[in-house]
């Protein structure tokens, strides 16, 4: 099983993540972000670092692709949404 974790770069994905690195091997973690250069920290430790950005739905189908479990963290968008 694979969990993927949106909004992993932020104040409350990373310490989701951290946590969950405590419990499950990184190999079983999956993090998208909108800037996977402030992944680098994760991706050095074996998590599978993934572009996905809201704002860009069409990023959203390989970011999610051959995830088991998904956890959704709001984050602040660049745009204002309806």
């Amino acid at each position: 099983m694979k969990i993927l974790v949106t909004g992993a770069t932020g104040q409350l994905g990373l310490k989701v993540v951290e946590a969950l690195l405590k419990t499950i091997p990184a190999s079983k973690l999956a993090v998208s972000v909108r800037n996977p250069e402030k992944a680098g920290g994760l991706r050095a430790r074996g998590v599978d670092v993934r572009y996905g950005d809201f704002d860009k739905p069409e990023t959203l189908d390989s970011a999610f692709s051959g995830i088991n479990r998904l956890l959704i963290i709001s984050t602040f968008g660049d745009h204002e949404t309806a």
